[in-house]
């Protein structure tokens, strides 16, 4: 499309993207006075016509582009693509793999000792590539991209635990705060935010709350993780990239420029005002 008729499409959204934030937040959308946020990445969902959004949306499409700015590829390789399950021939595929799609969220199956149930893991691929995330939350950049699944090599911690997410929040080209996801699947599990110095921000959201009695190691790269983050960051108004430290080398996860779909909820309003203030629209 072109970029009028592509904002011109995406206006069509707006009554029930307005219904979706009303329901998932309890307020009301005014796109033309954006304050917090949660409002304004609302905002860039309509009104961001930039094609870069919708190549870096596509976990595949995203490689060239990151490897372009960074001269170098950060992601954790890939093994094969494919339109559909029916394709994969599992006797090309090593013992340890993790199965993905280049569109969704949460669309993955780790793979450990060639150990998959092909039924089950047809049954979930096939819905998942049946799904258009583009409507959940009018994440409109979702919604052209051509749908694969691919297999990516299985990289591990030499500490054999889950990995830990170093999530950089970028405004108008400046990492601000980097969210650190660490302790999946425990009791444990919290989310912390911390300043362009790792020193401990207490913001917190109600979904994934912080721990402040458990600060986070600070990770060996992390200056070379804010530098790769910035150059990332230069063509878009908002966005947040994704890392992982494994065996101290660093690893690009993905871009994002929706987090929770715009939807987050902070213990705090005032939070959601002061991250809004961040980002200029202009």
């Amino acid at each position: 499309m072109e970029n009028n008729e592509w904002i011109k499409f995406c206006e069509k959204q707006i009554p029930e993207l307005k219904n979706i934030y009303k329901k998932q937040t309890g307020k009301d959308l005014d796109l033309s006075n954006c304050k917090t946020l949660t409002e304004k990445i609302q905002w860039l969902k309509i009104y961001d016509s930039n094609p870069l959004k919708i190549k870096c949306s596509d976990k595949i499409l995203v490689r060239e582009y990151c490897k372009s700015k960074l001269g170098v590829d950060l992601f954790i390789p890939i093994i094969s693509v494919w339109n559909s399950f029916d394709e994969i021939d599992f006797e090309k595929l090593p013992n340890d793999y993790v199965l993905k799609t280049n569109h969704g969220s949460h669309t993955n199956i780790i793979v450990k000792n060639n150990n998959i149930d092909k039924t089950i893991a047809k049954r979930k691929f096939d819905e998942w590539l049946s799904k258009d995330w583009s409507w959940y939350g009018k994440e409109m950049a979702y919604y052209p991209i051509k749908r694969k699944i691919f297999a990516e090599q299985f990289v591990k911690d030499k500490n054999e635990g889950e990995l830990t997410d170093y999530k950089f929040l970028c405004f108008n080209g400046e990492p601000k705060f980097v969210q650190v996801f660490n302790d999946r699947n425990t009791k444990k599990f919290h989310l912390n935010y911390y300043d362009m110095n790792f020193n401990f921000v207490d913001i917190s959201r109600t979904d994934i709350p912080n721990n402040k009695n458990f600060l986070d190691k600070k990770p060996s790269q992390f200056e070379l993780m804010k530098e790769y983050a910035k150059t990332l960051a230069q063509d878009f108004n908002f966005v947040r990239v994704d890392f992982y430290e494994i065996n101290n080398i660093v690893y690009l996860s993905e871009l994002t420029f929706f987090p929770a779909a715009g939807f987050c909820k902070y213990k705090d309003e005032k939070t959601d005002l002061m991250l809004g203030n961040m980002l200029n629209l202009n």
